[in-house]
């Protein structure tokens, strides 16, 4: 495993959720923004169970509904945008312009978080990080993040910091 990659297993959903929640609070504080993630796993490995775990890591309270049939919802957390994106529905790429993505891109203090990027290639080819989510069964999950820039891998490297907690 080089600098530009992190394997993570966790026993249970709680130690995912720790670990994104601790992950988000320290890319905020290093200033990882603009930040684009691609979150990619089968159904039900627990993408938006990540980017859920992610906002409460930075505080956000209210629901955190899946986009799965809005593709986009918008969450503001202090000085940092997230929009959380789910493409399993997308009916084409040109339909993100529909979205406002290109304005989210270009914003400075901004994380775009992507379920299911592989359906918007053109967007899938700009992220930062690629994550990609196992079900391990028995609600253990595997998480494999590579960082595609070099922006992703700073952050990457703030994010990982922690993972010999869930090492055996």
């Amino acid at each position: 495993m080089g600098q530009s990659d992190c394997v993570i297993d966790f026993r249970s959903e709680a130690e995912l959720v720790d670990f994104a929640g601790k992950a988000a609070v320290r890319l905020r504080d290093a200033r990882r923004w603009p930040l684009l993630v691609g979150v990619r796993g089968e159904l039900g490995a627990g993408k938006t169970t990540w980017v859920r775990a992610l906002l409460r890591g930075l505080g956000y309270a209210a629901r955190v509904p899946s986009p799965t049939y809005t593709l986009l919802e918008h969450y503001a957390v202090g000085a940092l945008s997230v929009v959380h994106l789910d493409l399993y529905r997308l009916a084409g790429e040109n339909e993100l312009e529909n979205l406002g993505l290109r304005d989210w891109l270009a914003a400075a203090a901004t994380w775009v978080l992507i379920e299911w990027p592989e359906r918007a290639p053109g967007l899938a080819a700009r992220c930062d990080l690629v994550l990609r989510l196992e079900d391990l069964g028995g609600g253990a999950r595997r998480l494999t993040a590579e960082a595609m820039t070099a922006g992703g891998i700073r952050a990457l490297q703030d994010s990982c910091e922690e993972r010999l907690k869930y090492d055996r």
